[in-house]
């Protein structure tokens, strides 16, 4: 669940304040150090959001992978490495999911939000998780970095990527492509059709 968690958050923690639109749409960049070998990989994707609770994320190359969820259900799918094989998705109820409540929270700003701190350092917006959302997910802290003073961006395209820190001291960088503010989503946008030959599992 934390690797869904993750995947997701990527793109929604550079919402912040007022800078945050009822709906966006952006393709992302995504690249960090391996620990195996030392060298940067680098993943490619799209959000979309709109407000409240409603997101798909697509992870698009090297690996593919969908992430959609409304205020209802939520729905997480990969599909078959080999074709013929069977792809496998898992469903869950969307109000219990720790992510969703962070995104709709972000609406209501920075100050005395309930899962994190926030201060600027320059060109840097740094959001500091609780502790119980540093358990959860895994995650430290979030940092919007920008090409000048952070206290003078007024639209979330302005940030130029984000640095997401693991509790173990990872990085992972995410960089922003075309994003588009409130963008129109269909309804059906924000739900899944599960693929057939699909194993379904119910997640908790």
């Amino acid at each position: 669940m934390k690797i869904i968690l993750f995947a997701l958050l990527l793109p929604s923690l550079s919402i912040a304040a007022s800078l945050v639109p009822d709906s966006f749409s952006a393709n992302f960049e995504e690249s960090f150090v391996s620990a195996v070998n030392g060298k940067t990989k680098k993943s490619f994707g799209k959000i979309d959001y709109q407000y409240p609770s409603h997101i798909r994320f697509e992870k698009i190359s090297p690996d593919s992978s969908t992430f959609v969820s409304n205020p209802q259900k939520s729905w997480y799918y990969v599909p078959p490495f080999v074709k013929g094989e069977k792809g496998e998705v898992t469903i869950q109820e969307s109000n219990k999911l720790v992510l969703t409540k962070f995104l709709d929270s972000l609406k209501n700003g920075l100050e005395n939000n309930k899962l994190f701190t926030h201060k600027y350092n320059k060109a840097e917006l740094v959001l500091t998780f609780t502790k119980a959302i540093q358990k959860d997910m895994g995650l430290r802290q979030a940092i919007l970095v920008a090409g000048s003073d952070a206290k003078k961006i007024t639209s979330l395209k302005d940030f130029d990527n984000l640095i997401l820190v693991y509790n173990d001291g990872r990085k992972v960088s995410l960089k922003f492509v075309d994003l588009k503010e409130n963008t129109h989503f269909e309804q059906k946008h924000f739900e899944f059709e599960v693929p057939s030959n699909t194993k379904v599992s119910q997640g908790k």
